[in-house]
This record gives C-alpha cells, structure tokens and sequence, in this order.
C-alpha cells in the first residue's frame, strides 16, 4: 500500500513542479504565508535531525510519513525515528539549499539541495542530494507527509 502511495505521490508531484515553476512560488499573498509557515517547520525539523530530537520529529513528522533515502530504501516513521534514536543515522553536518517551494492550498511540495556528512549505519557520506519533500496541513498544522533524496553524482 505504501509503495502505491508513493508512485501516484511521484506522479502528482511530477504533474506539478512544472506548472509551478511557470507561475512563480508565490503566486499571492496567502501562498506568501504559506510558504514561510512550511520553511519555519522545515528549519525546526532541520535542527531537530541535527540534534537527534526526537521528540520534536514525532510531533512534525505525519504517523503515514513515506519516508525514501538515498539508497532508494522505503522506511516508516517508525523506522526513521528508530535510526535517529539509535544513532544508525547520525547528521555530523546539514545545510539545505536552493529551496524551491510550491503550494497548492494546504498541500506544499518543497525541493531543495542538501549538502551534509552523514553517518549511516557507520559509513560516512558526503554527496550532496537533490530532495523532494512534501508537506500536508493537518488539523492545523504542517506535516511532512514524504520526503525523497538523491544523490547527485555529477555537478
């Protein structure tokens, strides 16, 4: 069921990042709002990976979040958060880049460059990744609903 979730997500998203582009990110006030809200999550989500909190991810993080690494592995929340809790996956530096944000009312596709050094399970890798991520308006409040990075190989 998640791996259906995750190819119509693509799907949908692919749909739109073009006519996005063509009509700019912040297409009104409202989407201006909007996009600062997503941003102030994202950067307090951000923090909390660099600083292992947990806490504050279970509170940001959608209980179905699909969740695709750079390994083109499909982990749960559940699963993330264990290999954050774990120390498995251990953030030594992260910056986000390049933020390119799309909003359709309370649904927000966010895509961006990460330049970080990540330990996962002890190997450390420092490719930079193009991410997609998206965040969903939840009884209120933004949820990072899917995420998905790749490495890129090539500059």
């Amino acid at each position: 069921m998640i791996t259906i979730r995750i190819l119509l997500l693509s799907f949908l998203t692919l749909g739109f990042v073009g006519p996005a582009r063509a009509q700019g990110t912040a297409g009104n006030q409202a989407d201006a709002e909007i996009e600062k809200e997503v941003l102030k999550v994202e950067h307090q989500k951000d923090e909390a990976l660099r600083n292992r909190d947990v806490a504050v991810l279970d509170q940001i993080y959608a209980d179905d979040l699909a969740f695709v690494n750079a390994r083109g592995k499909v982990i749960t929340k559940a699963e993330h958060l264990d290999e954050i809790r774990s120390g498995q996956i251990n953030y030594l530096s992260r910056e986000q880049e390049d933020y390119r944000v799309h909003v359709w009312g309370d649904t927000v596709v966010l895509t961006g460059r990460e330049k970080s050094v990540l330990e996962y399970h002890g190997k450390v890798t420092r490719l930079p990744r193009q991410f997609t991520t998206v965040y969903i308006k939840r009884n209120g409040k933004w949820r990072y609903v899917a995420h998905q990075v790749s490495p890129v190989v090539d500059q």
